[in-house]
């Protein structure tokens, strides 16, 4: 159980989250409501001069089919404005159109200015039209050239310092408007006269910080004082601690603050050499690198609660010097943060308390990743108290998560760390003088994944336990504006775990994650190397472990969203990055099949499949697994071309290629007195059939094998993080395989999520083996099973680009007496649910306004309260298809009922 005000606590601040970025909330508006530009709600400092908008009809009160015909966009410099129709920065006028969302902007925007806008939509309303409440959205700086300030810092400071800095300046009258665009090599946060600007914390997102920087942007208009202001950031090394970082970009602060008085005199501020700095009494621990993330060094005894006020004397501070964020080049690419802040989303308070061998072990009840306030009693001036931190009831100090605190001698002091975050459940401290009360010990759990959206709820009490863990594993592993393999030891995005399973099984149908994506697959093309190969983990550049699939991570990433959201744009900002990836591919292909073009473990094949299995010794398993890769890549890009409309020579030469490479991997590897692949294990047999590999004629008898495999040989999940997209993909594809998976997911013995569940886990592990040594407890390797809930239970996906139709395959299955799952698209939320009453089965399905579906129902028989689904409003057209009914229909509430 959770402390009793943990959730109100926790609701505080995501209320005070959203009043800082969200406009007013749905039930604001009428029938229009969710309005967003770039994805986003109310979006601070975006630096795109074409936003696209977007948002969604309320259909409760609409008639069956419901679509829009026309829309109006009013975009005007003040709400005021819109409230009277005038539009004084655009006008769209009355386009006849059903688009709904990714409406670009069609007027000119300045930077860093705040900008007010509406819809009027047309349609089949009371009325003819409806009107949506005003939102937001800012601008940040669109060129260089808007910066009027320096890169500042100071030299000399051993890098693991955090610094402080402040300027005053003086506002005449009362602020109407003020925008403050803060960059920053590592982290910072921001203080205008003592108040914290907003909620958010790590500021900013991870990049790729040797090439692009991003900035955050502030609005700051409530928070200035007619007089004098002081603007104060503390800043931490982040990721410029790391050894690949750390030769090339230190510790440097850039700062650009524009706005206006209510009688339109405008004022400024900017970084320079006026600037005052200090050093803060705290600092990194460790290397920030693979096995010592480290932690915080705070020194009690100094610095000061007013540091970050007009009050504070900064007599004794040093003026800052002018510094280069980059040694040895030009300036990196500075960028808006368009991607969700990281916050704390939950509260967490100590379960119990007790004596290990000369430590004391606080549990902390839960895995979680985040920051922890600890207050001490009896210490002395000078006294040092070190914090592990660990997800392991006896310590151990293999990832180094170590904090040390010097104590000032006073009760109550506290130790609270800001800039280095951990991750574990049981926090450890040594040179106490007093036990730890419950009440002394906090934790606060972060993440930067973006607002939940998606739900799924069934008969299984254990499914709907796998669901929420998966939903929190991927928010702990979701920090610092990426989603990363485990946010203890490396920290690292890995495009094998990141853009497969987990952005199809969690990270699409259950957040409102289309502007993380985005940056995400922008990320990824920073990594590429001259060559055209990739690097393996993104934004970050490590020496790390990988495959083909980690290169094709961009590729895949984007086909998702695009399907997800419809967004043309991102498919033609990947797709220079893509053919650059293939033809590094290409020049190691050999007699039509990829050869292995990288050794020392990077040429991987699957990873942590029961055993623990690791399949890096370059054999046949491998060649194998990254033919299929290679296979997967070219496919992706005929997709994406097809998509984009363009047909040139490589589109033909590629296709080519394609069917080459199927025949050619077929040929070598089919094993016929298995009916499968090598081995016929689940691996090769799920890959081979998700990638094509198998012809027409034989894909029956592969998925047989598998079928007799997962209920034979191995009736358990035999696949570990590689192959799980593949796999997954397979099981929804084959119907008759889902009964096999559901009794599969049931069991709580190794191996297995259930397995997980009955040890105790709070957070899916690394392994399927949890006691392995050298297992991180939170990682994404499993991450992304709610995928198999939404989409092969309810049987939710998209059928065409941004849901504009949607596919809805329920699958009914034997032990489950009801399933029901929401997913948000871009027009509104999906429903699909059905449960078992006697011997029928009765669906229900909401299908949003804007949108068509095509349902499928396993059966021969099916009527809506009574009649035949042709005769019921909104249904288009029946049909058969070898997989059942097929039911074309428009949007709205339907019934259906099934008996045996």
């Amino acid at each position: 159980m959770k402390h009793k005000n943990s959730k109100k606590i926790a609701t505080i601040l995501l209320v005070a989250f959203l009043a800082a970025t969200v406009s007013g909330c749905a039930d604001d508006f009428r029938e229009i409501y969710g309005l967003t530009c770039e994805h986003i709600s109310e979006p601070l400092g975006i630096d795109t001069r074409t936003p696209r908008f977007g948002w969604k009809t309320d259909g409760r009160r609409l008639r069956a089919g419901f679509r829009q015909t026309g829309y109006r966009i009013l975009v005007a410099s003040s709400p005021d404005k819109l409230e009277v129709g005038k539009a004084d920065v655009w006008d769209s006028g009355d386009v006849s159109s059903d688009q709904s969302h990714s409406v670009p902007f069609g007027g000119k925007l300045e930077s860093s200015s705040g900008y007010y806008w509406r819809v009027i939509v047309r349609g089949p309303f009371h009325g003819g039209k409806a009107e949506s409440g005003v939102a937001r959205f800012s601008t940040g700086l669109f060129d260089r050239s808007d910066w009027h300030g320096q890169w500042i810092g100071v030299r000399g400071v051993p890098p693991e310092k955090h610094l402080c800095f402040r300027k005053t300046f003086t506002v005449g009258e009362r602020a109407e408007h003020s925008l403050a665009h803060i960059a920053t090599t590592g982290y910072h946060e921001l203080y205008v006269n003592g108040h914290k600007a907003d909620v958010r914390v790590l500021a900013p997102a991870i990049s790729r910080i040797d090439k692009r920087l991003l900035y955050v942007t502030y609005d700051i208009t409530s928070l200035l004082n007619v007089g004098e202001n002081v603007l104060a950031l503390r800043c931490a090394p982040g990721w410029t601690l790391n050894s690949f970082f750390s030769p090339t970009v230190g510790q440097a602060l850039l700062v650009q603050m524009n706005g206006t008085t209510k009688t339109g005199v405008p004022f400024t501020l900017h970084s320079d050499e006026s600037w005052k700095c200090a050093e803060s009494n705290s600092s990194n621990s460790g290397k920030y690198e693979f096995m010592d993330m480290g932690g915080e060094f705070i020194d009690g005894r100094a610095g000061s609660t007013d540091w970050n006020t007009v009050r504070f004397d900064d007599g004794t501070w040093t003026n800052v010097t002018l510094v280069s964020p980059r040694n040895g080049g030009s300036e990196q690419t500075l960028s808006a943060q368009m991607t969700d802040p990281t916050i704390v989303t939950e509260v967490i308070t100590a379960k119990s308390v007790s004596d290990t061998a000369g430590m004391w072990r606080v549990d902390m009840g839960k895995s979680f990743t985040g920051f922890l306030e600890a207050s001490f009693r009896g210490l002395h001036p000078g006294d040092t108290v070190v914090i592990g931190v660990s997800n392991r009831e006896h310590f151990s100090v293999e990832h180094k998560q170590t904090h040390y605190y010097v104590a000032r001698g006073e009760d109550g002091e506290k130790f609270a760390n800001k800039f280095n975050y951990f991750a574990g459940r049981y926090i450890f401290f040594t040179g106490l003088k007093h036990k730890p009360q419950f009440g002394d010990i906090t934790g606060y759990a972060i993440t930067s994944a973006a607002r939940r959206t998606g739900s799924f709820q069934c008969s299984n009490e254990l499914f709907n336990r796998i669901h929420e863990i998966d939903r929190w594993t991927y928010e702990m592993c979701h920090v610092e504006g990426v989603v990363v393999d485990c946010p203890n030891r490396e920290r690292l995005g890995y495009g094998t775990e990141g853009a497969y399973q987990t952005l199809s099984g969690v990270g699409l149908p259950c957040y409102s994650s289309g502007a993380y994506y985005v940056k995400n697959v922008r990320d990824w093309c920073d990594v590429q190397h001259e060559d055209g190969s990739m690097n393996y983990v993104a934004p970050q550049i490590s020496d790390m472990w990988g495959c083909t699939m980690s290169g094709t991570a961009p590729m895949n990433m984007t086909w998702e969203h695009y399907m997800a959201y419809g967004d043309e744009r991102i498919l033609s900002a990947v797709l220079p990055t893509a053919k650059r990836w293939i033809e590094y591919l290409n020049g190691h292909v050999r007699d039509g099949m990829l050869t292995q073009f990288a050794k020392g473990g990077k040429f991987l094949g699957e990873w942590v499949s029961p055993g623990p299995i690791f399949e890096k010794n370059d054999g046949d398993n491998e060649l194998f697994f990254n033919n299929c890769a290679y296979v997967m890549t070219i496919d992706l890009y005929l997709n994406m071309v097809r998509a984009l409309r363009i047909s040139d020579a490589d589109t033909t030469r590629y296709a080519d290629m394609l069917r080459t490479a199927r025949a050619k991997i077929h040929e070598c590897y089919y094993n016929p007195s298995v009916g499968s692949y090598l081995s016929g294990d689940q691996v090769r047999t799920s890959f081979a059939l998700f990638a094509g590999i198998v012809p027409d004629e034989l894909r029956e008898t592969v998925v047989k094998h598998l079928e007799d495999d997962m209920t034979g040989a191995h009736p358990y999940i035999d696949i570990g993080s590689f192959t799980r997209y593949q796999y997954h993909r397979v099981l929804l594809d084959n119907p008759r395989l889902h009964d096999i998976f559901s009794r599969i997911l049931s069991k709580t013995n190794y191996p297995g999520y259930g397995y997980f569940l009955s040890r105790g886990e709070t957070a899916f592990p690394e392994v399927w083996e949890i006691e392995h040594p050298h297992s991180a407890k939170i990682h994404t390797s499993y991450a992304g099973i709610s995928g198999w809930f939404i989409k092969g239970l309810a049987g939710i996906e998209p059928l065409s680009a941004g849901y504009s139709t949607i596919s809805i395959k329920p699958n009914v299955v034997g032990n489950l007496e009801y399933a029901r799952a929401v997913v948000e698209t871009p027009y509104g939320g999906v429903e699909s649910g059905w449960r078992k009453r006697g011997d029928a089965t009765i669906h229900e399905i909401t299908v949003p306004p804007g949108t068509d579906a095509v349902v499928v129902l396993r059966a021969l028989n099916v009527t809506s309260n009574g009649v035949p689904p042709e005769k019921v409003d909104g249904v288009r057209s029946v049909s058969m298809s070898r997989d059942g009914i097929e039911l074309h229909v428009g949007s709205g509430h339907y019934t259906f009922e099934i008996v045996k």
